[in-house]
């Protein structure tokens, strides 16, 4: 194979698997490694060639120029990516394209996953499609819509009071006990490696020289994929320059924020948000997040849930985009990032419409 797994933490090396999750030597996280230089014409996946891709039909989402909502913030170009123009109505479907796939080629045919239900709802219905059996663990405070997408699909659905973190330690339980493979899209070095797509994409679009990208981030799979898809355009000389890139969190929820600026923050201190997908207290790949913002250049806030909800009626009223309010908040980041003068009003910026708006109840 071209690529195989190494540890972000000891640098210790694997041969590619979805079954192992960890580190044996420090416990830390893999990444995938390729071992030839990126050609610029696609993004490198982790898959052997001929391998049988799982699709639904994800990727080339629309981009669109929102000249309305510039002119009220002042600035000059203003594009947005609807990554919710999806087959599972979210930005996950990249991902989990790439996860599945890897999985069916290994000969997996059930599975564990936790979300707080765009992923979950996105791996069910890859699992539908390759066969599979997914058993899916979630808050059981998610959004109905998310449930219920879960459900249709035919996965098993385990929802779990508590906070997010307590449908992933739940998981982890029932990966141990029943010793089946653990999807992780979290965890797994897979996921975000399909994020990529999202670099090229904008490369070849209307607007291939955008200056900034601003996205909600909680796990961090976009953020951390598309910094990468850049990076390796870079580095095959296809693009001339990368965007900044700039990590929006709730401020009830901000661990990512809070080591990027310094500020005193810690998982207790996490407080419920109506940006549920980015309700995030711990993730276990914070080091890959804060480096994706530092080396890009890029900065990292924290909005309120009233600003994002004012944020996602707008987007609804003056651009006829309906989006959850996850999304929503990414706008309001934009909105003190020029505020800041971290982002200039003559700069193009570029938002990723990450999730629909169809999938929770509209709180009013």
């Amino acid at each position: 194979m071209n690529f195989h797994l190494e540890c972000l933490d000891c640098g210790h090396r694997i041969s590619p698997t979805t079954k192992q999750i960890r580190c044996n030597t420090c416990n830390g996280l893999f990444q995938v490694a390729y071992n030839d230089a990126s050609g610029g014409k696609q993004p490198r996946t982790p898959l052997s060639p001929g391998a049988e891709v799982v699709s639904l039909g994800e990727g080339l989402t629309p981009l669109i120029r929102l000249e309305r909502t510039a002119k009220r913030l002042g600035i000059d170009q203003l594009w947005a990516k609807l990554e919710f123009i999806a087959p599972t109505g979210s930005f996950k479907d990249r991902g989990t394209s790439v996860l599945i796939s890897t999985a069916l080629a290994e000969g997996v045919t059930e599975f564990v996953e936790d979300s707080s239900g765009n992923a979950g709802a996105s791996l069910s219905a890859y699992a539908a499609a390759a066969g599979m059996k997914a058993h899916v663990f979630v808050p059981a405070s998610a959004a109905s819509g998310k449930l219920d997408q879960i459900r249709i699909f035919g996965a098993e659905l385990h929802a779990v009071d508590g906070p997010r973190q307590a449908a992933a330690d739940a998981a982890e339980q029932f990966v141990a006990e029943r010793g089946l493979p653990y999807l992780s899209h979290n965890l797994s070095p897979y996921f975000s490696e399909g994020m990529k797509a999202v670099a090229y994409e904008i490369a070849c679009s209307a607007a291939p020289g955008v200056q900034h990208i601003v996205l909600p981030v909680g796990n961090g799979s976009l953020l951390i994929g598309a910094k990468a898809g850049h990076d390796e355009l870079l580095s095959a000389n296809a693009v001339s320059s990368a965007p900044k890139f700039h990590a929006v969190q709730a401020e009830n929820v901000q661990p990512i924020t809070a080591a990027i600026t310094g500020t005193k923050w810690q998982a207790s201190d996490a407080q419920p948000t109506v940006a549920s997908g980015i309700a995030v207290s711990s993730p276990p790949r914070l080091g890959q997040c804060v480096e994706a913002v530092r080396d890009s250049g890029g900065e990292a806030v924290s909005v309120g849930d009233d600003v994002t909800l004012e944020w996602q009626r707008r987007l609804a009223r003056d651009e006829g985009i309906f989006c959850e309010a996850t999304s929503a908040a990414a706008f309001a980041g934009l909105e003190r990032l020029l505020a800041s003068g971290a982002i200039g009003r003559q700069e193009s910026v570029l938002v990723p419409v990450t999730g629909s708006g169809l999938k929770e109840p509209v709180r009013r």
